[in-house]
């Protein structure tokens, strides 16, 4: 058994309180997707705004800061150190970091969302070199009027502000103190209360600080600020989501949705959140392997999962930046035919709005991102540090892989994720990009697009093109492509070319994921799009990636829409799989559950799925 199978067996054993509770019984099942089937079409608004205690809390914090002349509310000691403390106070005396908190001298809603010790993925180079001698913090903001977030670097030995970014449209991880109040939103609203059929604990909730989006509701067209506690009913195959609004404090819908079969307890001790060890060795600090010919620099990052850099093969530039950003996690609803969409549904004056998509359907989901195991409340967290084992084939070592492992603390319970970072470094000069998906989501009726932002490197001026009609065509300006899996492929492999403009062998190839790998993969279907280099694009930690449920658009559309011209410039390659979950028996595929071993014991199942191209040097191929 793999090692970190067995981990999460232990965390399984630990939790089981009843072994003869985890029996999956048949008349249960017809039972429940009776009621699922009924449910499942159903979406609830709420009719009144609930008064929560919670809520008031936070709203008399906000006046007390405005009373007090300040214009954000900080984040209080019990969220941050002492040094974070310091940071925070540098900050908010800073009138660049405070420049969008007012209107014509009146405070708009801001709140501080992080403040962290710096990490090398959130720092520009020259904050990197200012930061490797003087104590330095990082601190998020979010303008809820706005919908933007501002990040500033501060350097508390020097007590001042060395940097701050601002990000129109992007939304942080959500603070400690909003997390509560979400949370309390979801488990004290009446008609959460209705659906349940009585009062909820805390325990009982899951992805509360998880970002949502609900297509043309205000999560998504008036761009607020949303997460979605769920509710997993195991019994009953399904799981309540409640779409919770932290722009104006109240429930903006829920949404019933199945689970698929489970015998998974209920009850699974949750591991630590804060794992010193990893932030210390593999957040805080860069690591470097050489291996086979191949030099890597490694790191964890807040939220773009494992990131690798300066890649060399023989001395010579690979790569300057390889990571997989974000996994966007759909979900399809079913019972559009019984929306009413004619008109404007108004809830306490304010517009919820459901699109009609096809077949009766509509999308809901999630934005997942991967990252260090501390500071960080809304990403799928990294379980032990990065992993370094030969690459296998046929019995033959041919290189090695990279793998960094993230899963939420209660995988594999239902509304739970697992996702693994891998990166395969062949003998040969070539190498993969590897997302994989462990399950288990929230539905049978998920879809997922893992979000790899591939900065290659094959000379000073650069070039893309696409196999086309028998022909390479290269593209002049920035653009995208979506694959129909069906092209024909130059020497029945390769779809895509990077290479140098000036050295045309000197580049690579291109292999997308058609299931030639011999993992059980479906294939890639993917989505790609060229764009021109830009630093502010993800060189550093991006925030997540546009919406979760548009399934015609990926998130990075606005870095290739003003289609500027690539020719000879330096460019980064993104490539966007989509992924169709699967829980049938016999067919799983990105799907995770527990049974009972033969010794009574819970025992995890896995269907992963795996996804990525392969870049080939072309020197390789025309030899």
């Amino acid at each position: 058994m793999k090692k970190e199978y067995s981990y999460a067996l232990t965390l399984l054993i630990v939790g089981a309180a009843v072994i003869g509770g985890l029996y999956y019984k048949k008349s249960m099942q017809k039972a429940s997707q009776a009621a699922l089937d009924s449910s499942d079409k159903k979406i609830i608004l709420p009719s009144k705004s609930a008064n929560i205690k919670e809520v008031q809390e936070y709203l008399e914090d906000l006046q007390k800061v405005y009373k007090s002349g300040g214009s954000v509310l900080p984040l209080d000691s019990s969220e941050i150190d002492s040094n974070g403390a310091v940071a925070q106070e540098i900050a908010l005396k800073d009138s660049n970091f405070l420049s969008d908190t007012r209107v014509k001298g009146e405070p708009i809603h801001n709140d501080i969302m992080r403040v962290l010790p710096s990490m090398p993925s959130l720092l520009d180079n020259k904050s990197k070199e200012q930061c490797k001698a003087d104590n330095c913090y990082i601190l998020e903001k979010y303008n809820f009027v706005y919908n933007s977030t501002t990040r500033a670097i501060v350097d508390i030995d020097a007590k001042k502000v060395i940097a701050i970014k601002r990000f129109d449209g992007m939304q942080p991880d959500i603070s400690s103190r909003l997390t509560k109040v979400a949370k309390a939103i979801a488990l004290k609203s009446p008609e959460i209360l209705k659906e349940l059929g009585h009062t909820p604990t805390p325990n009982e909730l899951s992805m509360a600080n998880v970002r949502t989006n609900l297509q043309e509701s205000p999560c998504e067209e008036k761009h607020h600020l949303c997460v979605a506690p769920t509710f997993a009913d195991h019994q009953k195959e399904r799981a309540l989501w409640a779409i919770v609004d932290l722009t104006e404090l109240k429930l903006a819908a829920a949404k019933w949705a199945g689970l698929g079969k489970t015998y998974t307890p209920a009850c699974i001790d949750e591991r630590t959140l804060q794992n010193r060890y990893i932030v210390k060795n593999f957040c805080q600090k860069d690591n470097n392997i050489s291996k086979n010919g191949w030099q890597i620099t490694y790191h964890l990052t807040g939220s773009d999962g494992l990131e690798l850099r300066n890649v060399k093969y023989n001395g010579q530039e690979v790569a300057k930046s390889l990571k997989i950003v974000d996994w966007h996690v759909a979900y399809r609803g079913l019972g559009a035919d019984k929306l009413d969409t004619s008109t404007p549904t108004i809830v306490e004056g304010r517009r919820v709005e459901f699109v009609k998509g096809e077949n009766n359907e509509y999308t809901f989901g999630y934005n997942d991102a991967m990252g260090c195991p501390m500071f960080s409340t809304s990403v799928v967290l990294a379980f032990n540090g990065p992993q370094i084992k030969p690459l296998i084939e046929n019995g033959k070592e041919v290189g090695f892989y990279i793998v960094q492992d993230f899963r939420n603390p209660k995988w594999p319970m239902a509304c739970n994720y697992r996702y693994e970072n891998k990166f395969e470094f062949y003998n040969d000069g070539s190498f993969r990009v590897v997302a994989i998906n462990l399950g288990r989501g929230c539905s049978n009726k998920a879809i997922y697009r893992p979000v790899m932002r591939l900065d290659t490197t094959t000379g000073t001026k650069e070039q893309f093109a696409i196999y086309q009609d028998g022909a390479w065509s290269s593209w002049k300006s920035e653009g995208e492509y979506r694959s129909t899996s069906k092209e024909a492929l130059y020497k029945g492999q390769y779809l895509y070319r990077l290479n140098s403009q000036d050295e045309e062998q000197k580049g690579f190839y291109v292999e997308p994921n058609r299931g030639q790998f011999k993992d059980k993969s479906r294939g890639d279907h993917e989505h790609i799009f060229v764009t021109k280099y830009r630093a502010n694009e993800g060189d550093e930690d991006l925030l997540t990636l546009g919406s979760c449920c548009k399934l015609d658009r990926d998130g990075v559309e606005p870095f290739s829409e003003d289609k500027e011209s690539i020719v000879g410039q330096n460019l980064v390659f993104w490539y966007v799989p989509r992924i169709q979950n699967d829980d049938r028996e016999g067919h799983e595929y990105c799907w995770a559950d527990s049974t009972i071993d033969a010794n009574g014991n819970p025992s995890v199942n896995i269907w992963p799925c795996i996804v990525g191209p392969k870049f080939v040097p072309i020197k390789n191929v025309e030899k």
